[in-house]
C-alpha cells in the first residue's frame, strides 16, 4: 500500500506538472502576505539575535530586510522567524497552521541559492502550501493539543516546496517529506509561557525542509512510514487520524486559496472576539459602562489564548481577555498601543472577561472559527455581537485596499516611504524575472532604508 509521504509525493508531483510556471494569484498574494510580516519581523530583536549567533557567514541566499545573504539553511531560519514574530502571518484554519512563514522561507532561499525564476518560486510554494495543509488537516486537533503544527507539519511543507524547487522526482520528494518528518518539532508550552523561541517554530521548520531535500537530493533516504508508522510521527505526537486529507486525490481548491489572512497582530483564536468587541464599541457601547464581558467560544481558543491576567506583550498577544477589553475600549485599530496596554480601563475590564465554551462554535472547529461577545452594562441591560467567522478567514476575505494597506504599514520599518510603490512593482513582475535580481528592483528594496541592520 502507498505510504502517506508517497501519496503526498505522487499528489506535489501532480501538482507541479498541472501548475507549470505560472502566476497563480493566490500564490502571488500569499508571497506578497509573507514579504510583508517578513520585513516587518526582520527589525525585530529575534532577528538580530539569530544574525549575532550564528553569524551570516557568506551564502547565495538573502536575509530579507538585511544587507545580507547567508548559506541557504541559514536564511530559510532568519527569515522563517522573522515572519512569525509579529503574529501576523497567514492561517489555514483546518490544521491550525501558520504555512507561509516556513513555506516562503524556504522556498525563496532555495530560489536564490538555484537561480530560480518568480514563476517557479511561486509554483514551489503552491506545491508547499498544499502538502503541508493536507497535513496539517490530517494532524488536527489532537496534535495541536502539544505540539505547534506549524513547526511539526511546516517542516514536511518546507521540504515540499524546496524539492520542487530542486525538480526532484516522486521518490525523492518523498525521501525529503519522510526526512523533515523526522526533524520537526514545536511544542505549545513555549508560547503558552512569556518565552521569545514560538518564532523559531517557523524558522526551524523551514530550515528543516531546505536541510530535508537538500539531503534526498544527496542520496539520504527516509523511512517511507515515518507518519503512520506505529513508532511513527502520528503515534509519538498523541495524533488521530485516517490521513483522509493526504491520500485524497480528488480535485479540491487548493489549499493556498483557502488560507486566513491576518488583520490583527495576535493569535487568530481572538480575531472573532476582537472582532465582536469592535462592533459592540462602534455600535456605541461606552466601555466605561461595561460591568461584565461574556465570551463564548470554541475550546481550543481558551485554552491556546486565554490567558486571564496577561503581563508581558507576548502574553496580551495570546490573553482573549486582555485583547477583547483592548478592542472595545480603543478599537480594533489601536489596541496594540502601549496606551492600550497602561490603560487602567483596560486593566479592570481585563478582570471582568468571562470565557466559556460554546457547543455550537465547538462544532464548526477548526474548519471555522466564531465567537459570541455579549456585554453586560451598568444598568444590567445586555448588548449581544455574534461572529460566525473570523475576519480575514475565506468566508471573510480581507478586500484589496486592505490588504494593501496591510502591507505597507508592516513593510514601512524597512522600506519607508517606498512601501507602495515596492508593492505596485511586485503585483507587476512578470513570472520570468530572476528570483536574485528582485532585491535590485528600482522600486523594490529588500534591504534596509537606513543602511545596514
Amino acid at each position: 500500500m502507498t505510504t502517506v509521504v508517497q501519496a503526498l509525493a505522487a499528489g506535489a508531483l501532480a501538482l507541479r506538472e498541472r501548475e507549470g510556471d505560472g502566476l497563480r494569484p493566490a500564490a502571488r498574494d500569499a508571497f506578497v502576505d509573507w514579504l510583508a510580516v517578513t520585513l516587518g519581523g526582520s527589525t525585530r530583536p529575534i532577528t538580530s539575535a539569530l544574525l549575532d549567533g550564528l553569524g551570516s557567514g557568506d551564502g547565495p541566499s538573502r536575509i530579507v530586510g538585511r544587507r545580507t545573504r547567508a548559506a541557504t539553511p541559514t536564511a530559510a531560519l532568519v527569515n522563517g522567524a522573522a515572519a512569525h514574530v509579529l503574529e501576523l502571518d497567514d492561517i489555514y484554519a483546518p490544521g491550525l497552521f501558520h504555512p507561509g512563514a516556513p513555506v516562503v522561507a524556504a522556498a525563496l532561499a532555495v530560489a536564490d541559492q538555484r537561480d530560480a525564476t518568480f514563476g517557479r518560486l511561486l509554483r514551489a510554494i503552491v506545491v508547499g502550501y498544499e502538502v503541508g495543509c493536507r497535513l496539517a488537516a490530517d494532524l488536527g486537533p489532537s496534535h495541536y493539543a502539544h505540539w505547534h503544527t506549524t513547526g511539526t507539519a511546516g517542516a514536511v511543507a518546507a521540504a515540499a516546496a524546496a524539492a520542487d524547487l530542486r525538480d526532484a522526482d516522486a521518490a525523492t520528494i518523498a525521501h525529503a517529506l519522510s526526512l523533515a518528518a523526522t526533524t520537526a518539532g514545536g511544542v505549545q508550552q513555549t508560547f503558552r509561557s512569556d518565552a521569545g523561541g514560538k518564532p523559531l517554530h517557523a524558522g526551524a521548520a523551514a530550515q528543516a525542509g531546505v536541510v530535508a531535500a537538500a539531503a534526498a537530493a544527496g542520496g539520504v533516504t527516509g523511512a517511507p512510514d515515518v507518519l503512520e508508522g506505529p513508532a511513527g510521527f502520528a503515534a509519538a505526537t498523541g495524533t488521530t487520524t485516517d490521513w483522509a486529507a493526504c491520500r485524497d486525490g480528488a480535485d479540491r481548491p487548493l489549499a493556498i486559496e483557502q488560507v486566513t489572512v491576518k488583520p490583527f497582530a495576535c493569535c487568530g483564536h481572538a480575531f472573532a472576539p476582537i472582532d465582536g468587541a469592535g462592533r459592540l464599541r462602534a455600535g456605541g457601547v461606552v466601555a466605561a459602562d461595561v460591568q461584565e464581558i461574556h465570551v463564548d467560544t470554541y475550546a481550543t481558543a481558551i485554552a491556546t489564548a486565554g490567558i486571564a491576567e496577561p503581563r508581558t506583550p507576548a502574553e496580551r498577544n495570546f490573553s482573549i481577555p486582555f485583547l477583547v477589553a483592548a478592542a472595545l475600549v480603543h478599537g480594533p485599530e489601536r489596541m496594540f498601543t502601549d496606551a492600550a496596554a497602561d490603560d487602567p480601563l483596560v486593566q479592570r475590564l481585563v478582570g471582568r472577561v468571562r470565557l466559556r465554551r460554546d457547543p455550537a462554535f465547538e462544532a464548526r472547529f477548526p474548519a471555522r472559527r466564531g465567537a459570541r461577545v455579549t456585554v453586560v452594562l451598568a444598568g444590567g441591560d445586555r448588548q449581544v455581537v455574534d461572529v460566525p467567522d473570523r475576519p480575514g478567514s475565506p468566508e471573510r476575505p480581507l478586500g484589496p485596499d486592505r490588504l494593501a494597506a496591510k502591507f505597507v504599514a508592516t513593510a514601512a520599518p524597512v522600506l519607508g516611504g517606498g512601501a507602495a510603490a515596492a508593492l505596485g512593482a511586485l503585483l507587476a513582475l512578470p513570472a520570468d524575472a530572476p528570483v536574485r535580481t528582485i532585491g535590485l528592483h528600482p522600486l523594490w528594496s529588500l534591504t534596509r532604508v537606513d543602511g545596514p541592520g
